[in-house]
């Protein structure tokens, strides 16, 4: 038997290209508003979703597969500016750039998409189709005599929805 080769692997150095859009229908295609790319992003994690199950039998493993589930996606940015917020938070800033927090207010389901990058020019992009955000969790500090720029992180969850019995991902 022949043993195949593996091209030598290229990591991915740089992250870029964020943006996002508004889901505005489901079913047997998915429609979205408001598409918008933005800087700022800083670190971005995806988690698939889904576990390993395993049957037993006889006292042991006999067979295992994976499930399909939900994924994770956690994003810091420099700041998310005010289009994206109204985008992904659902948040409507008055003229004098002043936000008001309504109870019971729903963040947007959005697509996000970015692109990763290899150091020869080389990259990919990921597709999350169906993602909802948890409000941003804002971090900073008080200047003394040196300072630091603060940063916001946001966690959501991935949904892959199903578009003529396939889900819809890359």
């Amino acid at each position: 038997m022949a043993v195949k080769h593996a091209s030598a692997p290229k990591a991915y150095i740089n992250i870029t290209g964020l943006g996002f859009a508004k889901l505005t229908k489901e079913g047997a295609e998915l429609k979205y508003s408001d598409i918008t790319k933005t800087k700022g992003l800083q670190k971005i994690g995806v988690e698939t979703g889904g576990e390993l199950k395993t049957a037993y039998a006889d006292g042991g493993p006999i067979e295992s597969g994976n499930t399909d589930g939900e994924g994770k996606i956690s994003l810091q940015m420099h700041a998310f500016p005010k289009e994206i917020r109204k985008i992904v938070f659902n948040e409507d800033y008055d003229e004098d750039g002043v936000y008001e927090e309504k109870q019971g207010k729903q963040n947007n389901y959005v697509a996000v998409w970015f692109r990763q990058e290899r150091r020869d020019g080389t990259f990919r992009t990921v597709l999350l189709p169906k993602v909802m955000f948890t409000n941003p969790k804002i971090d900073g500090e008080t200047a003394e005599k040196d300072w630091d720029f603060s940063s916001e992180e946001v966690e959501g969850e991935a949904l892959f929805p199903l578009v003529d019995n396939k889900k819809v991902s890359t």
